[in-house]
């Protein structure tokens, strides 16, 4: 009779031990990248699991193409993963319109997340008043410059206008291009040159009254910016030299390019800082970076345009939400295991808008890439940031300003035309409901 009475006892305490250390599993769903998979799999998911004993994060990789569709599906019947992953505010603002994200505030009350991200990029996922998503990755355009030449000649790095137009100057006067780029290969380059005249000529204010509609984009401050962008392009050839250069050059050629003092300057977005680094490291010369300069009195201040390229909610049908929010806050909350991930996919995914100090950062972060992010979430958390069209723009206007940006430049129509087609296309819509929620400012 012991002996049973001992085995039902034993039995009771499996169970009973099974049931209070089981750990409460949470899904997050992935598009898969071979390169990037185990990197994710060992700095976030094994980094989580193994820091506490409640909650096992586990990441599912589907094949980008269709992780979509599968995601949309899932969600709709009532599924899907604990936490929702989409490509920016447009996309996850759908799954929001369409009642498939939880509700955070009580969460971000909870765990002060207003206070960790900086305020644009929280703005970001804040639709009909309520806070829905995070940001998780953001992306900025820069301008990168030859250090080295720059000091061989004494020239000082351009801020304004006249600064970049005197350098310009003595970079033409040198043989060389100011700026080395080119859209061979990814004709929507185009586009990170529109935006960049658009918010540092007419400036990030009237480009936000724009994208709210309460400034039409015919406006002259706006025409007057596409003017200057033509001037520089056509009649200049401040890129690569000519309109016909800036064609024919792909990516690998004008990063090369740049490191050869082929040109003293290259626009460029934050995701080429490693291959930048790659190309200056087998030669003398450094490489530096800067904001873009401001162009016209409407932009007095120097700004970074902004773009958040992944999203993440809470999926209102999972039943372990709280889990879900706790292991988001973790990853919100540890600056080191957000750099050391972000580091090792070369500051291209999870490149989170929090506030960094000097500090933050280990002795093996590339110094340039430590100061942007420094620089980066002081700079914006003060206010002063523009727009990234490929971010804000609708999807119609949003191929306009990049695609007939080629009609301009070959002067088959004017500026005012251009944008007088731009608005036309922003009215349309405004009519059909497509327009993007713009955080305020």
């Amino acid at each position: 009779m012991k002996k049973i009475i001992d085995s039902i006892f034993v039995l009771s305490f499996i169970f009973t031990s099974s049931a209070v250390f089981a750990k409460t599993q949470i899904s997050w769903w992935m598009e898969a990248r071979a390169e990037r998979d185990p990197i994710v799999m060992e700095k976030l998911v094994n980094a989580y699991n193994s820091s506490q004993d409640e909650i096992e994060l586990v990441i599912e990789f589907t094949a980008q193409e269709v992780l979509g569709e599968k995601l949309r599906t899932a969600l709709i019947s009532g599924g899907g993963p604990d936490i929702v992953r989409a490509a920016g505010p447009s996309f996850i603002k759908e799954y929001q319109m369409a009642g498939m994200l939880e509700n955070l505030d009580s969460y971000a009350d909870q765990y002060g997340w207003n206070d960790k991200i900086v305020p644009w990029a929280y703005n970001s996922g804040v639709f009909d008043g309520s806070l829905y998503a995070l940001p998780l990755t953001y992306e900025s355009m820069i301008m990168l410059y030859n250090k080295t030449l720059f000091a061989e000649n004494g020239w000082v790095v351009p801020t304004t206008l006249e600064e970049l137009e005197d350098v310009a100057s003595k970079a033409k006067a040198m043989d060389m291009n100011v700026y080395s780029y080119g859209s061979t290969g990814w004709q929507p380059t185009h586009e990170h040159l529109v935006g960049i005249y658009l918010n540092n000529y007419a400036g990030p204010e009237n480009v936000y009254k724009a994208l709210i509609g309460e400034k039409k984009w015919t406006d002259p401050v706006f025409v007057e910016a596409i003017e200057l962008l033509r001037k520089h392009m056509v009649d200049e050839g401040y890129w690569s030299g000519s309109l016909e250069n800036y064609y024919a050059i792909d990516w690998d050629q004008f990063h090369d390019a740049f490191s050869a003092r082929d040109a003293a300057m290259m626009t460029i977005g934050t995701w080429t800082f490693q291959r930048t680094e790659m190309n200056f490291s087998s030669i003398d010369d450094d490489w530096g970076w800067a904001p873009l300069p401001s162009l016209s009195s409407n932009s007095p201040d120097q700004n970074f345009m902004l773009a958040i390229g992944t999203s993440i909610g809470l999926n209102p049908n999972s039943k372990n939400k709280d889990a879900a929010a706790s292991m988001l806050n973790w990853l919100f909350s540890n600056k080191d295991v957000v750099i050391n991930l972000s580091n090792s996919l070369e500051f291209a995914e999870f490149n989170l808008p929090l506030y960094y100090e000097d500090s933050d950062f280990p002795t093996d972060v590339n110094p340039k890439i430590k100061d942007f992010l420094s620089t980066f979430g002081k700079v914006t958390g003060e206010g002063n940031y523009g727009y990234c069209t490929w971010a804000f723009w609708p999807a119609d206007p949003g191929v306009h300003i990049w695609k007939d940006m080629e009609v301009v430049w070959a002067g088959d129509i004017s500026v005012a035309d251009y944008m007088a087609d731009h608005q036309k296309l922003w009215d349309k819509a405004r009519d059909k409901g497509t327009t993007l929620s713009i955080p305020n400012r």
